[in-house]
């Protein structure tokens, strides 16, 4: 007879994502929470980045989108990573641009050697981040490689530090009105 419980590791992500208990107002609570964050964001982004004449609003507000955690700890954690990361395929991919060109073979040893510093620096988590952020610098000619990385980096972090700034202020705001709890339920403990 076929075994009708596979464990954890052997189970879908689908599966694993269907069977999550949690109610359909916890869902809807949490989304509301997320699309308030990102929202304000974005909205702040947007008039910063316009007031200061800058460019890179983009990059910014994906950065910011991106960093969005249910936990400020994970936000904050996943901000630092993705800061590394775009500072990494940002600087490999401007070194390569600036002396060996712009091309699809400097894209491939960029992204090489993009992937081999976030090993070595222990960057698997941002190692996507890093490789966009190569493909972007080298394989777009809007500005000079210098310039799009600098770009790059400055509205990663950017975004990256307003957003886990929004999320850090509406977890002090809700917890002083007394409804953190109700905004932002806690995750149920992981079944073993």
């Amino acid at each position: 007879m076929p075994d009708t419980n596979p464990s954890p590791r052997t189970r879908s992500l689908l599966d694993r994502f269907l069977s999550e208990n949690r109610s359909v107002a916890t869902s809807l609570t949490l989304a509301a929470g997320f699309a308030l964050q990102a929202l304000l964001c974005t909205a702040l982004l947007l008039l910063g980045y316009r007031v200061l004449g800058a460019a890179g609003v983009p990059w910014a507000i994906i950065s910011a989108i991106i960093v969005l955690q249910p936990e400020v700890n994970e936000s904050l954690r996943a901000a630092v990573v993705r800061i590394l990361a775009n500072i990494v395929g940002a600087m490999i991919g401007m070194i390569v641009g600036v002396t060996l060109g712009m091309g699809g073979w400097q894209v491939i040893l960029s992204l090489s050697l993009v992937i081999l510093t976030c090993e070595l620096l222990r960057l698997d988590l941002g190692l996507r981040s890093a490789c966009i952020a190569v493909i972007i610098i080298l394989m777009f000619d809007d500005a000079s490689v210098e310039h799009s990385a600098m770009e790059r980096c400055i509205a990663t972090i950017t975004g990256c530090a307003l957003a886990a700034s929004v999320q850090i202020g509406m977890e002090h705001a809700t917890r002083r009105l007394g409804i953190h709890d109700r905004i932002f339920p806690r995750k149920p403990p992981a079944a073993k």
